[in-house]
């Protein structure tokens, strides 16, 4: 034991004439995860589409037309401006906008009476390929309102326009007259469309835990995109060491094999216990992570980390060179943060992605400290937890020993 803690402390030392791998293994997650925060805050401008109105027909209807589409319903993806047919023209040629809409004289007449037809215009911008196709089908959408409403209201509708184009304004019966029939009409339909098809209800899930913000959802896949960062970096170190001499002369000694890796170990885990550290305090101070559950999940990470360091030392041993080692360890570690909820959380994932990620190391050991930190501990569960990656570390660890042997004769 003592020679494993000198071999620690040997590692530590060395690691700390290196500060720029601690400061990529501590800060390039939290930069990672800054940059995911912002792209997630929703604070960039709103993308809308810009259509030019020709109003030719100047009535009642085609007033209402141009202004539903500022409405605040419609104004999310619509920006809809009047203008006359030749400056309109000019500006849709131009690319000022993504469509020009032209409402032609009788528009509102062969709305009111089916028996004419009128030809909405639209000009779509080429050089837009999404939001002129969102302008086509609001177009589509007007067309079959009123396709419905003269269906629906068609007689009430002849009545109105018939008043309308009379001479003077119409009298008080006349209005009475039109309102009665609309109210007669509306009777008529409102057992077909006054009850509602599908009723509603949501309820609230009882909170198990605190709330969990942006940054708490993915605290726990960046304290591991540290740790798999600082794991890979340490496993890395033994190729030095084995150009250096060391392991050749410390394995020379009548010092156990196992304590000599056991000491790269130790070394490991101190380092991401570090990172682990830092993350639960900025976790606890802003994130808003209980303090109580804080030592747990400081122990677990750790742990894990200790795993995942015994797996890709095993790694670095079956590699030809540290070329090598190095490509080798980057093809296994980084599809394994992806896999492994680091980029995107585990709940987000496709099913079957989700499946195969949580039974990866380090995405077990981000389910299993998001639980920690946020939801219920089964202590059941966390013994599983523990064993499965308790049990297949200490099998690489005892693999890595036997190859190591073999290892630094080649």
């Amino acid at each position: 034991m003592a020679f494993a803690l000198t071999a620690a402390i040997k590692d530590l030392r060395r690691r700390l004439t290196d500060p720029t791998s601690l400061v990529m293994w501590l800060g390039l997650p939290i930069v990672i995860g800054t940059l995911m925060s912002l792209l997630n805050s929703g604070g960039g401008p709103a993308i809308k589409a810009h259509v030019l109105v020709v109003d030719e027909d100047e009535t009642f209807l085609s007033r209402i037309v141009t202004s539903a589409g500022n409405q605040r319903e419609a104004a999310d993806v619509l920006q809809m401006e009047t203008v006359g047919a030749a400056e309109g023209r000019r500006r849709i040629d131009a690319g000022d906008a993504s469509a020009l809409l032209t409402i032609p004289h009788g528009f509102q007449d062969a709305v009111l009476r089916d028996d004419r037809q009128v030809t909405l215009t639209l000009v779509k911008n080429p050089a837009q390929r999404i939001l002129p196709d969102i302008v086509e089908e609001a177009a589509r959408m007007l067309v079959e309102a009123a396709f419905y409403v003269q269906h629906l209201f068609g007689a009430v509708l002849r009545r109105a326009a018939d008043t309308a184009t009379g001479a003077g304004t119409p009298s008080d019966d006349v209005v009475a007259t039109i309102s009665r029939l609309f109210n007669q009409r509306l009777r008529g339909l409102e057992k077909t469309l006054v009850p509602p098809v599908l009723s509603l209800q949501t309820t609230a899930p009882p909170s198990t835990g605190p709330a969990v913000d942006f940054w708490s959802l993915f605290l726990p896949g960046l304290v591991f995109m540290s740790i798999m960062f600082a794991a890979q970096g340490m496993s890395i170190d033994i190729w030095t060491e084995k150009h250096a001499g060391t392991i050749r002369r410390a394995l020379m000694t009548p010092r156990p094999a196992g304590a000599f890796l056991g000491g790269k170990l130790l070394a490991g885990m101190a380092i991401m216990a570090t990172a682990v550290g830092a993350a639960l305090v900025l976790g606890v101070t802003l994130f808003h992570v209980p303090i109580a559950r804080a030592p747990l999940a400081f122990v677990w990470a750790t742990f894990a980390g200790g795993a995942i360091f015994c797996f890709l030392v095993l790694v670095q041993l079956h590699a030809s060179s540290m070329r090598g080692g190095q490509f080798l360890s980057s093809t296994i570690v980084f599809p394994l943060i992806m896999l492994g909820g680091s980029f995107f959380p585990l709940e987000v994932m496709p099913a079957w992605m989700s499946a195969i990620g949580r039974w990866t190391p380090n995405g077990l050991g981000v389910a299993t400290l998001k639980q920690i930190l946020f939801g219920r501990v089964d202590p059941g569960v966390l013994a599983l937890a523990v064993a499965g990656l308790a049990v297949p570390a200490a099998l690489a660890f005892w693999l890595g020993v036997r190859r190591m042997r073999v290892w630094v004769q080649a």
